[in-house]
């Protein structure tokens, strides 16, 4: 009996430890299962996203190693740093394929409105998808038919077939899978696969080869909104609707040897490129010989101890300033083919240029007329002045956004100088992060300057007398601690337009009220003095650097330049001086509590570009919110919100040293002088403006 007392005592005294050992050997199968489900999960996610990367790639150009391109993944195993940094940028996805990860909008169901047509978004798994009227019939009605108004454009449905009226919202809808992407910094934009429904068998086939239809509709990040496309670029309000092809349009400059390889018989395209985006073989030329050559280690060797330069590869920091320069210029620069030949050429086979090459071989690259204080050829102007006025302003300075090849040819730092793009540019940061936030990347990759270059140092790299750097206020008249001597903001100011804002205009040349009085271009000074006039300009450049006077208008007199440009201006005017608004430095110099209930006039301009940068530029005023105005609204809502902001700048407190004055169309008593803005916006030059950018 003891001992089977003590036998029952023992395995009592085991109980917790047997039940221990259970709970353990049951957890280690639960994590034995979790592993495997786990696994099982992975793998068979993994497999999807390979699967719908196929399935991308299938209606995306054909990625090809061929003429001696070999991809940007052959260069990271010797260069990590180099690939680190670049793969930073945004050239590198400016195009991606609609993939998880590079899709930023939101593909969530929602339904888009573009003047009364309907696009809905959303996702079918891992794939991106638009519900959207026909794009092979809206190809062919908008590019090729006659508008009536918005919605209505003649067409004729074969050669031979009478003109007859096509409304676009009677077009059969159709659901098309999103291919690609274009842009990744202020917004994204959208290509669909083409092919074409056969009424016969039910299946779509590819009528045009790989052809790619845009979605016309963008994404913009900072507001995370969906637009029209229309509404995003400077285009007339009369304008077609903004309906183009990758093939032929993008691929120019958002991949890597691009051949758009149209077809025989320009029916469809068999288009091909080397990589999408612009990746290290657009600005090093075809890697296949240097990897060859280099992956033998004897060859490294040698060519790190030979003074002589690779052959096997280009790299732009070691030609001279102007073949470096037209490395970007193939991209940021206007153009033509030599010859029509050479244009089809590029059409069937793709370019021609490799960097390090003379591009002038290949390419025309037009100048305006004015750009080297020449005079005029009025009749290339007279016969071109829509192509002209489309990329500058009437001075000759240029005007859209992405030319900076162009702009820096008309500069005598380039021209008289060996300023290059590389002088003040770089696409690979030192020290580049491997993880970075999206704040990181916007600040390093915004301008892609080099490290030290964003201040008056870009500039005294050449110009380093002593008025440039230790006596500047000699130079400038301006602190040298204020924004009015810092060089870029006088000599670069921002007068082109890109990217729903200004833009650094790259023509360097010194502020002059002349341009202003006779071709109407804004100039530095009253961009950033905006509450003062061209007289008062003129008077200061006469007075410190001798500029011969002009005469001036009674306007131009009395008027600030800046609400002659945004009340009376035409649409580019009004966007650049609305922008300034917003300028911090302009907003130091001028004051900020004059400039709502001018701004507010332009919440129903008719551009929906003007609007969106007015608005921007609002919200940045005392006691308004950019939030509280959809510059989208109805014609009616908008001259709603319009009346609301004047009546809110009418209502807020007065203060004892309120900005007042006769120059600013504002008495003494605080009252917007109705009479004189009204008489300058019945004379507002309504021509309409479209920038190619």
């Amino acid at each position: 009996m003891n001992a089977m007392k003590y036998v029952s005592e023992e395995t009592k005294t085991n109980e917790p430890h047997c039940l221990a050992k259970r709970i353990g050997c049951l957890a280690s199968l639960l994590a034995l299962v979790a592993a495997v489900l786990f696994g099982w999960l992975t793998e068979r996610d993994s497999l999807a996203r390979r699967s719908n990367r196929q399935a991308v790639l299938g209606f995306a150009p054909s990625q090809e190693q061929s003429k001696g391109y070999v991809s940007s993944e052959s260069c990271r195993a010797c260069h990590p740093s180099e690939y680190e940094s670049w793969h930073q940028t945004y050239h590198r996805s400016m195009t991606q394929l609609a993939l998880p990860g590079n899709v930023g909008g939101k593909f969530d169901g929602s339904t888009i409105i573009s003047d009364g047509l309907e696009y809905r978004v959303f996702r079918k798994g891992l794939e991106y998808w638009a519900e959207m009227p026909d794009p092979e019939i809206m190809m062919k009605a908008v590019m090729g038919g006659i508008k009536v108004d918005d919605h209505i454009y003649r067409i004729k449905r074969t050669k031979d077939s009478p003109l007859e009226e096509l409304d676009l919202r009677t077009l059969p809808r159709v659901q098309k899978q999103v291919v690609m992407t274009t842009g990744s910094h202020h917004y994204q934009t959208y290509w669909v696969e083409g092919s074409v429904q056969n009424d016969e068998t039910n299946q779509n086939e590819t009528k045009y080869g790989n052809l790619l239809q845009t979605l016309p509709l963008i994404y913009l990040f900072k507001d995370k909104r969906w637009i029209p496309r229309e509404d995003a670029f400077m285009m007339a309000p009369s304008s077609k609707r903004m309906i183009s092809q990758w093939n032929h349009h993008c691929i120019k400059c958002h991949s890597v040897a691009g051949n758009p390889g149209i077809l025989e018989g320009e029916k469809g395209f068999n288009t091909r490129v080397a990589e999408l985006g612009i990746s290290c073989e657009a600005c090093h030329g075809p890697a296949q010989e240097h990897i060859r050559k280099h992956k033998n280690p004897l060859n490294r060797y040698l060519q790190h101890q030979n003074e002589e330069k690779d052959s096997t590869i280009v790299n732009p920091e070691h030609l001279d300033h102007r073949r470096s320069s037209q490395v970007c210029g193939q991209c940021h620069g206007i153009y033509i083919h030599n010859s029509e030949k050479e244009g089809m050429n590029f059409a069937k086979n793709g370019p021609l240029y490799r960097p390090g090459d003379d591009i002038h071989k290949v390419r025309y690259y037009i100048q305006h007329p004015y750009s080297f204080d020449g005079e005029a050829q009025s009749k290339e102007l007279r016969l071109n002045s829509q192509f002209f006025r489309e990329r500058w302003w009437d001075d000759g300075t240029i005007l859209a956004g992405g030319r900076e090849f162009t702009a820096i040819r008309a500069s005598e730092c380039y021209t008289h100088g060996e300023m290059s793009c590389l002088s003040c540019h770089t696409m690979h940061h030192g020290n580049p992060q491997r993880r970075i936030t999206p704040e990181q990347r916007h600040k390093q990759h915004t301008d892609q300057l080099k490290p030290g270059m964003k201040g008056n140092q870009a500039c005294v790299q050449c110009h380093d007398a002593p008025q440039y750097t230790t006596e500047l206020e000699r130079h400038t008249f301006h602190s040298p601690a204020s924004s009015g001597s810092k060089c870029q903001n006088c000599h670069m100011p921002y007068t082109s337009y890109g990217l729903l804002g200004a833009i650094r205009n790259h023509q360097i040349q010194s502020p002059a009220a002349s341009r202003s009085i006779r071709h109407d271009t804004p100039n530095a000074c009253n961009l950033c003095h905006l509450d003062q006039t061209l007289d008062w300009t003129q008077q200061q450049l006469a007075k410190r650097y001798a500029q011969k006077p002009l005469p001036l208008s009674s306007e131009q007199k009395n008027t600030s330049a800046a609400l002659l440009w945004l009340l009376k201006g035409h649409a580019v005017q009004r966007i650049i001086t609305a922008w300034h608004a917003g300028w911090q430095p302009a907003r130091d110099a001028s004051g900020t509590d004059w400039l709502a209930p001018h701004l507010a006039r332009l919440l129903k301009d008719p551009y929906g570009v003007v609007r969106y940068v007015a608005k921007e530029s609002l919200g940045k005023q005392p006691g308004f919110d950019a939030a509280e105005f959809d510059y989208l609204a109805t014609p009616l809502e908008r001259e709603r919100l319009a009346k609301q902001a004047i009546d809110k700048w009418n209502d807020l407190p007065h203060e004892p040293d309120a900005t007042i004055g006769d120059s600013i169309l504002i008495g003494s008593d605080r009252q917007l002088m109705e009479t004189a803005i009204q008489a300058l916006l019945k004379q507002r030059d309504n021509r309409p403006f479209t920038i190619k950018e």
